[in-house]
C-alpha cells in the first residue's frame, strides 16, 4: 500500500510504516537450495490461531504447494497483528501489537517448547523524500521480547527522488 497525499494539486508519495508479529519454521538458507527447515520447525498454523485466538492474515505450511505450483513451501509460518497506524511510528505500533500478545507468553512459550520456531516483529519503513518515521524500542517492547525470545526485524525500503 502506498501513502499519498494531496500536495498544491499534485500526489506525493509519504513516509510510512507497517509492522507484524511472526512465527516461522526455524532454519537455515544455504546456498543453492534455499531454505531448509531445522528439525521439528513444522507446524500447523490452524493450531497456532486456534491456540492464541488470534486471527492471521497470512500463515503458511511446510509442504503445501505454493502459488506457481512448481514447488512446495519449506517452512511453516503464522503472521498477524499487523499495524499500521500510526504511520510514523514504529515503536508504537510495536507497542500495539505486544500489547495484544502480551497476556499469551504462556502461550507462545509453550509453542516454542513444541516446535522449533522463531518468533519476529517485522518492522516495514518506505522512506520518502528524506523523512523519517520513529524508530525506537521502549522498555515494555524489550521486556517483551526477552520474555519470548523474539527478534526484532527492519525490512527497511528507502526511494529516492527521481
Amino acid at each position: 500500500m502506498k501513502w499519498k497525499v494531496r500536495m498544491n494539486g499534485m500526489d506525493e508519495e509519504k513516509t510510512h510504516c507497517h509492522s507484524d508479529f511472526s512465527i516461522g519454521s526455524k532454519g537455515n538458507i544455504l546456498n543453492r537450495i534455499g531454505f531448509v527447515a531445522d528439525e521439528n520447525s513444522d507446524f500447523d498454523p490452524d493450531y497456532i490461531t486456534k491456540k492464541l485466538n488470534i486471527e492471521p492474515y497470512r500463515t503458511r505450511r511446510m509442504g503445501t504447494p505454493r502459488k506457481n505450483l512448481k514447488s512446495v513451501y519449506p517452512f511453516s509460518s503464522w503472521s498477524a497483528c499487523h499495524q499500521d497506524t500510526p504511520a510514523l511510528d514504529a515503536e508504537e505500533q510495536c507497542l500495539q501489537i505486544v500489547r495484544m500478545l502480551a497476556d499469551k507468553i504462556p502461550d507462545l512459550l509453550q509453542i516454542k517448547s513444541e516446535y522449533n520456531v522463531t518468533f519476529t516483529i517485522t518492522i516495514v519503513p518506505h522512506i520518502y523524500h528524506e523523512e523519517q518515521p520513529v524508530l525506537y524500542f521502549n522498555q515494555e517492547i524489550i521486556d517483551f521480547c526477552h520474555a519470548t525470545g523474539t527478534t526484532i526485524g527492519i525490512d527497511l525500503y528507502i526511494y529516492c527522488k527521481e
